[in-house]
């Protein structure tokens, strides 16, 4: 992975065969980010899994081919889930797939643009949704 950072925004260029989600939470070690917007992503993942969120729990999908990655967003928190990002990802007959991200691997490559923001961000439990909901405000 290639980065760095210009005022509070954080440019990266991930790899091939890259864990994007293990490098995104590396980048917010690196710049310490406890508040941060994914405001892009474009490249290729393979080997990735999307969910949906059901209401109790994520019905996810995996792919093993590569995708192209066309959109791609989310947030950065201080606690876990530090992070919380949805995709959108065509497949090579030009279908759309998108959901939550899970998990994916780079290939060939990822430009990703972050922005860091002053304080810091937090996900709260919420016994009604069940979920670690992001609150700004913590």
């Amino acid at each position: 992975m290639k980065h760095r950072i210009n005022g509070n925004f954080i440019i990266a260029k991930l790899e091939k065969d890259e864990d994007l989600m293990f490098q995104i939470e590396n980048l917010a070690i690196i710049y310490k980010i406890n508040a941060g917007i994914i405001l892009s992503g474009i490249g290729m993942l393979k080997n990735f899994e999307v969910g949906y969120f059901n209401g109790s729990n994520y019905d996810t999908i995996s792919v093993n081919d590569r995708y192209e990655l066309v959109s791609m967003h989310g947030s950065i928190t201080k606690n876990e889930p530090k992070l919380h990002i949805h995709v959108g990802l065509a497949s090579p007959k030009k279908e759309l797939i998108g959901g939550h991200l899970i998990k994916a691997i780079v290939d060939p490559q990822v430009e990703l643009t972050i922005l860091k923001i002053d304080g810091s961000f937090s996900r709260v439990y919420n016994p009604i949704t069940n979920l670690k909901e992001f609150d700004p405000t913590k």
